[in-house]
């Protein structure tokens, strides 16, 4: 894109709920800084879609990180994506175009964004395995709960009944 978007949005496959703790997203300009502001905001007209404002740093690859929990059924998803800015041609005013440039076709070295973008697998990677741990933790919890009480029932002592 030629400029930089004052707003992100992403649109998922089921309702987000609006809770920012459950639900975020988290953009990081070219230089690494977070320059998402404030939290996302859950649209009322259609709850499967959240926006956050930026304030863009200009040209290169800006990484953007999404968390979402489902309002339908409570389940987590999150993912990443990027974005390049680079100014056209004709907005730039240049008509002297290098036959080759170094630094790629986002104005930034090619070893920076393949940075960035190990960053953000490390960073989606880190955030699945937090989440798949605590879901974890929750069944285990449960089955072991399952397990005490039919361990308990079977251990009760069986009282005789009386006939008359």
């Amino acid at each position: 894109m030629a400029k930089a978007p004052t707003t992100v949005t992403v649109v998922c496959a089921e309702n987000i709920n609006p809770n920012p703790k459950l639900s975020n997203l988290f953009v990081y300009a070219p230089s690494g800084d977070l320059i998402s502001q404030g939290d996302a905001k859950v649209s009322l007209s259609n709850p499967k879609e959240m926006s956050i404002g930026i304030k863009a740093s200009g040209n290169g690859v800006y990484v953007v990180r999404w968390i979402t929990v489902s309002a339908d059924d409570g389940d987590p998803d999150q993912g990443a994506f990027v974005f390049t800015v680079k100014p056209t041609v004709a907005a730039t005013g240049n008509t002297n175009t290098p036959a080759s440039s170094t630094t790629g076709n986002s104005g930034m070295p090619l070893w920076a964004t393949i940075l960035i973008g190990l960053v953000a697998l490390v960073v989606g990677l880190g955030a699945g395995l937090g989440i798949g741990r605590g879901r974890t933790k929750l069944a285990a919890a449960s089955t072991l709960g399952a397990m005490r009480r039919e361990v308990a029932a079977q251990d009760e002592p069986k009282t005789p009944t009386k006939s008359s």
